[in-house]
């Protein structure tokens, strides 16, 4: 009896045993269980590192001259009154936290992705996996993880249309989203009159004053003109000549640089001249379709880091990318290369004109950083676009590298379903008015959530200070 009972105990402990490592290799693999669902190691990597780089982003505003390459340095600071280590563990938490919270609420309010939304998950993966999957394997974070982050990020928006769409959950109607629209994007026709010579060097006064008077004389012709199509056509035909002007006096810089030389024989060789590229600009637009598989970055750290925000942003539009467009407006200088995104259409009778969006209020709240704000063509006729312009009535802004001639239109003319206002637009047009209280509504549901179990084992494995995005590797794994 004695001896079948010693061997009943070496089972139980072997099985013991046996289940043991079980569980530890199943800690690795899901260190979080959140409200009964297990959270996967590549995930929890994920949002870890994507905390990181939150924090150090928040440190850099704080101080700018720290060095937030040094981890130390990282270590070494407080973000809302916590350690700087203490703060990214918190947050991290709050995203795999909030990663539940959409899954959960998803699946409550039977909801479901089209094929078109998994097939484009699906063709970003495969890029970024391309040319950064041996990074993202390298920290253990493998291409199922990475795959589920960017299925949740389609998921939480249609919960957001589910909510905040046009005769949603919230109430929103059609008639609020186009009153919002209509106060903060502003239709306009704009020339950029560069203040430099053909050299491309900053005029003098006269030569200030030569323009600007030109600039008035056109705006003179403007303002007898009140129909808006009219005035577009004007518009065309100053364009034409300010453009003729810039080409001529490039021509000129280049005759005056003129070189001349001899041949081996002494015969003088006719003069050649190196003409000097002058910026001619204009409101005409460059369209480049966004979509979701566009948000990869060269930098694999920002590929890990800010993909997320990036396609959660994208998939407002993702149904949206046939139709509408993020351009880069050509009428800035230079100097300015103004990287200001606005939505318009390639529709031919508006090819010049522009649509300008208000600066968001996530932007005008970061006073500190007011040179991180991009305005289109530039501050001083963003502002007077705004601020002051009636519409079908010229203007003039003077700015101290160039002269704008502007004209706002009425948006409400191209507010139809085949142009400005398609249902695409009302759902990008419910994103910007409405987000920030999704997001709250989101951060509500992630704090009624309960962590039923974590392993601290794992967490402290999966330290974001000992992640590497910085270089490939062929590590890999399974996650």
């Amino acid at each position: 009896m004695i001896k079948w009972k010693k061997l009943a105990a070496t089972v139980v402990a072997a099985a013991a045993a046996v289940s043991c490592a079980g569980c530890g290799n199943q800690a690795l693999a899901y260190p979080l269980t959140i409200d009964g669902v297990k959270i996967k190691a590549g995930i929890y990597i994920y949002y870890s590192y994507q905390a990181y780089t939150e924090a150090t982003s928040t440190i850099q505003k704080q101080n700018s001259d720290l060095d937030t390459t040094d981890e130390e340095v990282v270590k070494a600071q407080t973000i809302d009154g916590k350690d700087a280590e203490t703060w990214i563990k918190d947050r991290t938490m709050e995203y795999c936290k909030e990663f539940v919270a959409i899954q959960k609420d998803f699946d409550a309010k039977g909801l479901e992705l089209s094929t078109k939304q998994t097939n484009q998950v699906k063709n970003y993966i495969s890029s970024a996996w391309d040319s950064s999957g041996k990074t993202f394997e390298k920290n253990g974070i493998a291409e199922s993880s990475v795959q589920d982050i960017f299925l949740s990020t389609y998921k939480e928006q249609e919960l957001f249309q589910h909510y905040y769409g046009v005769d949603g959950e919230k109430g929103v109607t059609e008639d609020e989203l186009k009153e919002y629209y209509e106060d903060n994007d502003a239709r306009v026709r704009y020339i950029t009159f560069n203040l430099k010579d053909g050299n491309g060097d900053l005029l003098k006064d006269d030569g200030k004053k030569e323009m600007k008077s030109m600039v008035e004389d056109y705006l003179s012709v403007l303002k007898t003109l009140k129909d808006e199509d009219a005035i577009n056509d004007k518009m065309d035909t100053i364009q034409e000549e300010y453009n003729a002007y810039v080409t001529s006096i490039s021509e000129e810089a280049a005759a005056a640089t003129a070189t001349s030389a001899t041949d081996e024989n002494g015969n003088e060789i006719p003069a050649t001249t190196t003409a000097t590229t002058a910026t001619t600009t204009s409101a005409e637009t460059t369209t480049v379709t966004t979509v979701a598989a566009d948000a990869e970055s060269d930098s694999e750290a920002e590929t890990t880091a800010d993909t997320e925000e990036t396609v959660t942003r994208a998939a407002a539009d993702a149904d949206s990318s046939d139709e509408t467009t993020t351009t880069t407006v050509s009428g800035a200088t230079e100097e300015e290369s103004s990287d200001t995104t606005e939505t318009t259409t390639t529709t031919a009778p508006y090819a010049n004109e522009s649509i300008i969006t208000k600066v968001s209020t996530t932007d005008e709240k970061d006073k500190d950083n007011e040179d991180s704000i991009n305005y289109t063509p530039s501050k001083k006729a963003y502002e007077a676009i705004f601020n002051d312009a009636k519409t079908n009535v010229p203007f003039i802004v003077e700015d101290d590298e160039a002269y704008y001639l502007i004209v706002r239109f009425d948006i409400t003319k191209r507010m139809t379903d085949d142009d400005l206002w398609t249902e695409d637009q009302m759902k990008a047009v419910a994103s910007r008015k409405y987000w920030d209280n999704f997001t709250d509504d989101k951060k509500e549901m992630a704090n009624a959530l309960n962590i039923d179990q974590q392993s601290d084992r794992a967490l402290k494995k999966y330290d974001p200070f000992k992640l590497d995005f910085s270089t490939s590797s062929s590590s890999s794994s399974s996650n």
